[in-house]
């Protein structure tokens, strides 16, 4: 049980966090939803090959992982075509991507989400990306979330899924 003045710890994430990303993962799942489609293999889902780095929020009491966010190549998403299309001289390759971002239920209320979201888009300014985002219509917390922090809403599509799921998605970018 997370407590009111339990304290938090933003990391880089390590294999050995995975186990505890996926527990996470599954409740996330099982409360909101989130992933739309769960992944047959959720560990390997959530080391994307495209990915530069991940974070994880890890209980500073317990070592228990709590929540994750990575940062993926800009390319993989809608928001960095749409991103680059609306500058000139812009590129997908410049943008970094905000992907697999999540704070388990019990954990929420602590401001993690908002921790998570700020040292990806701080690491990916810092290795001169531009940060952006998709998000699944559906997911209001989290667009909440995005406007709260500042992003800009550039544009709603859908995506077709590899599964062939037809998804209405958000795109964001950092302002």
């Amino acid at each position: 049980m997370i407590g009111s003045s339990e304290r938090f710890e933003i990391r880089r994430r390590w294999s050995g966090d995975l186990p505890g990303c996926v527990s996470a993962l599954a409740e996330v799942h099982r409360v909101d939803g989130y992933p739309v489609a769960w992944p047959r293999d959720p560990a390997r889902w959530l080391v994307e090959s495209d990915q530069l780095a991940c974070w994880v929020a890890v209980s500073a009491a317990t070592g228990e992982v709590v929540g994750h966010a990575g940062l993926c190549r800009g390319p993989g998403s809608s928001a960095a075509g749409v991103w680059a299309a609306r500058g000139e001289g812009r590129v997908a390759d410049a943008a970094g991507a905000v992907s697999r971002l999540y704070v388990a239920p019990p954990a929420r209320g602590h401001g993690l989400g908002a921790r998570l979201l700020d040292v990806v888009a701080a690491q990916a300014r810092a290795w001169d990306l531009h940060p952006v985002l998709d998000v699944v219509t559906e997911n209001t917390a989290a667009v909440e979330l995005y406007h709260r922090r500042g992003w800009e809403l550039l544009l709603t599509t859908d995506q077709i899924w590899p599964n062939g799921m037809t998804v209405a998605v958000h795109c964001f970018a950092a302002a």
